[in-house]
């Protein structure tokens, strides 16, 4: 099975919301203490993402201590008076993210599309200029920066939490989307540790709780554009971006 070269990037900015569900019902949300993996993979996406890939977060590293901060939010209620409810962020955050690309099995209509270097050539630009959609660190409000980092950094970086081992518990993981409309939507659940300030995560198999839910709509998926137009696409940018200086 193909696999794509390594990518590593620092995710930062001066607030996080990865919420924890448990406190979603009562209106007032609390992030969990660390960035869960489909937190990850929706800020990956959001820096390169196609039908044809499938991408994989791998591992994160904790670059700085955990702080939290308590924000007061005015909720609109149903008879149109307004409620005070509380979120509980993370503060100053700044994270090293490990990950790769692979197939979308899912999809064999697009083994045409399957062009390892020029998606490679594309995620790796993708980077460079800080993603090709926003960067949201767990909600809307939450907004982040994308940097390119290379391998020796990553792998030289420090970490807030080093000769350490932190037990979080049973967390959220990621979800797995149905791939058709006989398929339901899952949710997944798995324990989770960090060692020496770094979070390595499990694959889906691996997790120990999983729960089907029921309210999501599948779509049929449409028509994309190939991956050779982008990358000329690329390309003429790079030229004019060059000719410019």
């Amino acid at each position: 099975m193909y696999r794509s070269r390594n990518f590593y990037i620092r995710v930062s900015g001066n607030l996080a919301l990865f919420t924890n569900p448990a406190t979603k019902g009562g209106g007032e949300r609390s992030s969990y203490a660390i960035p869960t993996r489909q937190a990850l993979q929706g800020i990956v996406d959001a820096i390169y993402f196609k039908p044809t890939i499938t991408n994989v977060v791998t591992e994160v590293k904790v670059c700085k201590q955990i702080q939290t901060e308590l924000h007061g939010v005015r909720a609109l209620l149903a008879n149109y008076n307004a409620d005070l409810s509380y979120v509980s962020y993370l503060s100053d955050v700044d994270y090293l993210v490990k990950f790769h690309f692979v197939w979308n099995e899912n999809r064999p209509d697009l083994l045409h599309d399957r062009l390892p270097n020029k998606h490679e050539a594309i995620m790796a630009r993708s980077i460079r200029k800080g993603g090709r959609r926003d960067i949201f660190l767990g909600t809307r409000e939450c907004v982040g920066l994308i940097d390119e980092v290379s391998q020796e950094e990553y792998e030289a970086a420090s970490v807030a939490y080093e000769n350490q081992t932190i037990d979080f518990g049973i967390m959220f993981h990621s979800f797995k989307y149905p791939t058709d409309k006989t398929k339901p939507l899952k949710s997944y659940f798995t324990h989770t540790v960090m060692e020496n300030g770094v979070i390595q995560f499990k694959e889906q198999e691996e997790c120990e709780i999983v729960n089907t839910l029921s309210s999501y709509t599948f779509k049929e998926p449409g028509q994309i554009k190939l991956v050779n137009d982008e990358f000329d696409a690329y390309q003429a940018d790079e030229q004019a971006e060059e000719g410019g200086h």
